[in-house]
């Protein structure tokens, strides 16, 4: 997309405006992941966001986010699954647990997909207030407490 001198003046402008709000308040590459967020947001969520700007509103939207998050899950027609995973899902395993997800809420699901290497393995599935956690970390963690409450109960006198 070329742009004129103009308008690179302007980008680089914002931009700067950006990374030293940013800098200030130490956390630049926080808000450079939620810019390129914002970036790709649908334009239904952009047009609320200049209405909310406009009647200088901002500060209602952690409020706004936790009640749409509310109303969403509430939705009778499709249910909301957050789905963690170590890497980002391909199509195949997308498709899988989307299904098995719908067999089990009865309705249509839309994943909202987030990645943690940190879970090393598995899944962490999220709805509706419940959570299924099948990650390797919490397999691993489990593991880990049921040898150490057993080495207390083996073993005999010397």
């Amino acid at each position: 997309m070329p742009t004129s001198r103009y308008q690179d003046k302007v980008l680089e402008t914002y931009a700067r405006s950006l990374l030293e709000a940013a800098k200030a308040e130490n956390h630049v590459f926080e808000d450079l992941e939620m810019i390129e967020r914002l970036a790709s947001a649908s334009p239904e969520i952009i047009a609320v966001l200049d209405t909310m700007s406009k009647r200088d509103q901002l500060d209602l939207l952690p409020k706004v986010a936790a009640a749409f998050k509310y109303v969403a899950e509430e939705d009778e027609d499709v249910v909301g699954v957050t789905v963690t995973t170590a890497i980002p899902l391909d199509d195949e395993l997308r498709q899988t647990i989307t299904k098995k997800c719908e067999q089990d809420f009865g309705r249509k699901v839309f994943l909202i997909e987030q990645v943690d290497p940190s879970i090393v393995g598995g899944l962490v599935l999220e709805a509706r207030g419940e959570r299924r956690d099948i990650s390797v970390k919490t397999q691993l963690r489990i593991a880990q407490e049921t040898l150490a409450n057993s080495a207390n109960s083996y073993g005999g006198e010397a």
